[in-house]
């Protein structure tokens, strides 16, 4: 069974959880990021959404080893094998690949 995409009524909260998550991304990443933005349907004031706070890593030269490093101290994980993200309700395409 796939997991059920629930949306969520807008929460104000969700820029201040963004700003927890962003922080410390940007103390551990230093010059290695030339941006970190919130990004998807949480970081739009109003709109329901998924209640998953989307963070984009923008960089002017992907050091896959210096990243990974800078991440990993903060707890996060990385995953070689996600290559794609998930397909909207109702869609169909190969999108996934």
């Amino acid at each position: 069974m796939k997991n059920l995409i629930v949306i969520a009524p807008y929460d104000p909260q969700w820029p201040l959880e963004f700003q927890r998550l962003g922080d410390p991304l940007r103390t551990a990443l230093g010059d290695l990021a030339l941006r970190i933005d919130h990004i998807g349907s949480t970081a739009v004031p109003g709109l329901s959404a998924k209640d998953v706070i989307d963070v984009q890593i923008t960089v002017s030269t992907l050091n896959k080893r210096m990243l990974v490093a800078a991440i990993s101290a903060l707890g996060y994980r990385f995953w070689d094998d996600i290559t794609g993200d998930h397909l909207p309700p109702g869609q169909t395409s190969a999108a996934e690949e």
